[in-house]
């Protein structure tokens, strides 16, 4: 069930409850993190690089042409960085609740800056030759994608930082509370764990187990998880913040 488009799961993944038949599981992408401070942010940068791509054609020639490129790239990598996605695989049994979540760095971010740095630095320099001021460009659209990419290729703490791999299991009876987000077609379990390291005088941390799927897939999956949980689980429809 649940099984439409599924991804390429990890290879060191081996389901704990692979021997119970499966109640549902699915996998996907979805955005782990609040969508909407990263949607107003790419609409911010966005409208930056048209503002100075706008200020920049003024100064007459063919500078569009390379204003289109630069803030065609300039808009490309801020995409890539505001609506990045996690990879999700699920799988639903009578025992429990079990998740894999992982992310790969994406290989073909670097090489991009690397080639859009270079071919914008030769048109620049090109058009220097006819508009001085183009140099004020050379330097400053090529060299931030190089310095970008440099930072990239040479950074550990930047490459963990956009891989991850977790695997959890949680039985049913961890489960305190249901609350659905249908906005994003998202289902947390409301759970509570003991952690002697916290750094609070209550060491009971609460916590919910944030679940996504498909907006189609919502409702069928609701049902099958109220029917795990005992009938007295509180269920309720509402905002579940997401911190990135």
């Amino acid at each position: 069930m649940f099984s439409r488009d599924p991804l390429t799961l990890p290879p060191q993944l081996d389901w704990q409850y692979n021997d119970e038949p499966a109640l549902a599981e699915w996998s996907l992408r979805a955005r782990a993190y609040n969508t909407d401070i990263a949607n107003g942010l790419f609409v911010i940068f966005a409208l930056i690089s048209l503002a100075a791509a706008y200020w920049h054609s003024t100064l007459g020639g063919y500078h569009v042409v390379v204003d289109i490129l630069l803030f065609a790239v300039l808009s490309g990598v801020a995409l890539s960085m505001t609506h990045q996605t996690t990879k999700f695989a699920y799988r639903l049994t009578a025992s429990g609740l079990e998740f894999c979540e992982w992310k790969e760095f994406p290989e073909w971010l670097p090489r991009m800056l690397k080639w859009a740095a270079g071919i914008t630095c030769v048109f620049m320099l090109m058009l220097a030759t006819i508009h001085p001021a183009a140099l004020i460009g050379a330097i400053a659209g090529p060299g931030m994608m190089g310095l970008m990419y440099l930072k990239m290729g040479t950074s550990s703490q930047f490459r963990e930082m956009h891989e991850r791999y977790r695997h959890k299991v949680q039985p049913w009876s961890d489960f305190t509370k249901m609350i659905v987000f249908r906005r994003r077609a998202i289902i947390g379990l409301s759970y509570s764990y003991y952690n002697p390291e916290a750094e609070l005088e209550d060491k009971l941390i609460r916590a919910t187990r944030k679940i996504y799927c498909r907006k189609a897939q919502l409702d069928n999956l609701i049902a099958i998880i109220r029917e795990q949980l005992p009938e007295s689980t509180p269920y309720e429809e509402a905002y579940i913040p997401i911190y990135a």
